[in-house]
């Protein structure tokens, strides 16, 4: 029979030469984070940064006439010009007021069709084609008629924002429901549960993923919409300081917004993006 060593796995007290060895070593996930978080940073700003030493050549060679393209510098004044008289942060607050309200109409409504279409069998037979041939019709394309119902004042763009916010809700709601796993539904068959509380309990929790991606994509569908009707017909928002940066020939006005516009819409889809993480952390785990 073969001799067998066994080896001794006894713990014991650790040296003070092994400990100060392993105590860097607590540190190094936290310092590794910090180093990931700044080497994405630096690489997100790597496009802007180059396409802005671009821009600041263009304007130093002349390539563009300064009245088609203003030196950045003079842009960067602008803006800090149009926040200190406030004529910035009041456009951007109308901006905002507007996609919000559209976005509640909306996406309100089109939550409550998605999950309708997606719970009652008739509704999705008879009712929701013509819904979606009437959300297929481009936004712009309802502009003519809902200006002679509406006007031309406040109602027009909060409708058409609301129309544009409709359908990417309802589609997600739609989806998320006829993709859920259908064991849950013989979970709530079992508990014998109420049909209130089986959209409470199963139906919403399994949508909301769906749901939440679809905000996302109204939200960034809406403010784009809204940015082209206040170019149109508005006497206030982002829009229209643009344009009329543009009919009084100040280009600087006009890229000056189109930064603010950029970085708004930007800032608003990160917000959602962490919101959505935060709230459905469970499916992104469980993706993963």
């Amino acid at each position: 029979m073969a001799d067998v060593t066994f080896k001794s796995y006894a713990i014991t007290d650790p040296s003070p030469e092994k400990t100060s060895e392993r105590g860097p070593r607590v540190f190094a996930p936290s310092g590794l984070r910090l180093t990931g978080w700044v080497a994405k940073l630096l690489l997100g700003l790597a496009v802007p940064l180059t396409l802005l030493a671009l821009w600041s050549y263009a304007t130093r060679q002349e390539w563009l006439a300064e009245q088609i393209l203003p030196d950045p510098l003079l842009v960067y004044d602008t803006t800090l010009d149009l926040l200190v008289t406030g004529q910035l942060t009041s456009e951007l607050a109308v901006s905002l007021g507007r996609v919000l309200a559209g976005l509640a109409i909306g996406g309100g409504l089109g939550l409550f069709f998605g999950v309708a279409f997606g719970l009652v069998r008739p509704m999705d037979i008879y009712v929701a084609p013509t819904i979606r041939a009437i959300c297929l019709v481009p936004s712009l394309g309802w502009l003519p008629f809902f200006m002679l119902v509406f006007g031309i004042g406040e109602t027009l763009k909060i409708i058409l924002i609301a129309k544009t916010c409709f359908l990417p809700l309802m589609v997600g709601a739609y989806e998320g429901i006829r993709s859920r796993p259908h064991k849950y539904d013989d979970v709530a068959d079992v508990l014998e549960l109420s049909r209130f509380a089986r959209i409470r309990f199963v139906v919403w929790p399994s949508i909301l993923p769906a749901i939440l991606t679809g905000l996302r994509q109204a939200m960034s569908r809406g403010w784009k919409v809204l940015i082209l009707v206040e170019m149109i017909s508005s006497a206030a928002g982002l829009g229209y300081l643009m344009m009329w940066g543009r009919k009084a020939f100040q280009l600087d006005v006009v890229f000056a917004t189109i930064v603010v516009i950029g970085l708004a819409g930007w800032a608003l889809d990160f917000a959602l993006t962490k919101f959505q993480h935060r709230i459905t952390a469970w499916s992104f785990q469980s993706a993963a």
